[in-house]
Formats: structure tokens, C-alpha cells, sequence
């Protein structure tokens, strides 16, 4: 029998229990599905690494939680991409846009390489910056923001946020394009508009995973030194605002090493 429809068979009972409002009792769970105990098991750990539903392990055991994902799991009768299902699990609960995200991070890569081959870099990436700082880019900010594109994506993929300001601004061209992926699937017949709305309004929660959304503000901002007076305001100071200022962009935040074309943070 494939993973996938183990997974079903254990999503059923899942979803049972959360609508009965009971704790999923193993045993009896997969008698019933006529699994071994630890092949169900392993299902389980499968369907939580997934974020398809979120299962209780403490005692007594609270009832299980179907989550939106794992809905659209079974009724696709676990007919999904195993790379997008993989991709951002604990973070995006909805399955259309985490594909769309994931197709939407090969397109932004493919095409700024693309910019890159022709001479256009520059042009690129004033097109992804914020437009109060489009007139500053020049060559290196658009090299480093390719960069920044790449290093993205490879932090995404191992579900940890951007490590610098410039890689939360290429998220924000992330999502505009993962809309245009959705918006493409309506237009092909392939995704019905209601679940292609309600994956865009998803999209939203990858800057849970950055834990703020300050980034979004930037694209408010009139000038460059707008990012300076922001960072010494009273309510910058005290919400922690990262330094947005051009000079600032490629330093990493804390938890992302000095390396690579992260500059180091000055003393």
C-alpha cells in the first residue's frame, strides 16, 4: 500500500476524532483501517511533519485538529506534489499555495537570472524594491538582491525565515508572483477561483514565519531616509524594528550566520 493512502486512512480517523471532539485512540483507530499499529504510527508523524492536522501527545489527550492542508489532502485523494506538500508545512496551511509559492520561487530565480545574462539587473531589481529606493539600486544592490533571491528560497526550504532585510523584500516579490502562479491556474481551468482566493489570503502567513511584517511598510515609504526615521521613532525602538536603510539591507539578522554575500554587522 502507497504513503499516500495510508496517510488517507489515518486522515480519516483524524478527522473523525476531531469531529466527534474525542482523542484519537490508536488502537481501536487502526484496527479499524486494518493497519498495524506502527505503520499507523509512522502515518501520524507523517501527517504532523506535513501540517496536515495537529495531533495532542499529552496526557489525557486532547481531540486532534484536521487542518485546512490535510482537508485538501483527502479530497484530492492524496493526489499531491510530494516536493510542495514538503515545502513550508508548519507554516502555510493551505496546499495551492504552498505549490504556488514553490513555482513562484523558480520563476523569480529563472528570471533575474535572466536579467542578469542580458544586462537588465539593475532594472529587475528596482522593479522588486520598494519603490522609494528603485532610484539607489545600482549593480551591486541588484547582484546582492539576486543573491538574496537564491538564499531565500534555500531558507524556505528548510522552513527557516529570511536572514536579512533584503531577503524579506524579495518575499514580498515572492507572494506577488506565487498570486500570479494562482491566478494562472484559474485562467487554465486547473484551480477554481474560490480555492485560489483562499490560498492568496495564505500567503500572508510566510511573514509568521519571519515573526513581523514590518518589511510591508517599506513599500509605503516616500524616500530612503524614510527607513532612517522609522528606525529611531518611539514605536520602532519599541516593537524592534529592524535597520531598513539601503546600507542595511544585507546584514544579517541574528540568527543568520555572516557568510557568503551577508555582510558582517558592524560593532
Amino acid at each position: 500500500m502507497r504513503e499516500s493512502e495510508i496517510v488517507l486512512k489515518v486522515l480519516a480517523e483524524v478527522q473523525a476524532a476531531a469531529e466527534d471532539a474525542t482523542a484519537l485512540e490508536i488502537g481501536a483507530a487502526s484496527r479499524r483501517q486494518g493497519l498495524e499499529v506502527d505503520v499507523f504510527e509512522r502515518a501520524l508523524r507523517a501527517i504532523e511533519r506535513y501540517g496536515l492536522a495537529l495531533l495532542d501527545d499529552s496526557y489525557p489527550p486532547l481531540p486532534p485538529l484536521l487542518l485546512r492542508a490535510g482537508r485538501q489532502f483527502m479530497d484530492c485523494g492524496g493526489a499531491v506534489d510530494h516536493q510542495a506538500l514538503d515545502f513550508l508545512p508548519l507554516v502555510i496551511d493551505n496546499l495551492h499555495a504552498r505549490r504556488a509559492l514553490l513555482e513562484a520561487g523558480g520563476v523569480v530565480t529563472d528570471l533575474f537570472r535572466q536579467a542578469i545574462l542580458t544586462g537588465c539587473a539593475v532594472e529587475w531589481a528596482q522593479d522588486v524594491v520598494p519603490p522609494a529606493f528603485a532610484p539607489a539600486i545600482g549593480e551591486r544592490e541588484a547582484l546582492d538582491l539576486y543573491a538574496a533571491t537564491v538564499a531565500l528560497m534555500a531558507r524556505l526550504s528548510a522552513g527557516r525565515p529570511a536572514g536579512c532585510v533584503g531577503e524579506e523584500i524579495v518575499a514580498v516579490d515572492l507572494t506577488a508572483w506565487a498570486e500570479v502562479v494562482l491566478d494562472s491556474w484559474v485562467h487554465l481551468g486547473e484551480l477554481e477561483r474560490d480555492d485560489a482566493i483562499e490560498a492568496t489570503h495564505e500567503l500572508q502567513t510566510l511573514f509568521e514565519l519571519f515573526q513581523d511584517d514590518d518589511v510591508l511598510r517599506m513599500f509605503e515609504m516616500e524616500e530612503p531616509s524614510d527607513a532612517a526615521v522609522a528606525l529611531h521613532t518611539e514605536a520602532g525602538c519599541q516593537l524592534g524594528v529592524a535597520d531598513q536603510r539601503l546600507e542595511a539591507w544585507f546584514r544579517p539578522f541574528g540568527w543568520a550566520a555572516p557568510t557568503g554575500y551577508l555582510q558582517p554587522v558592524e560593532n
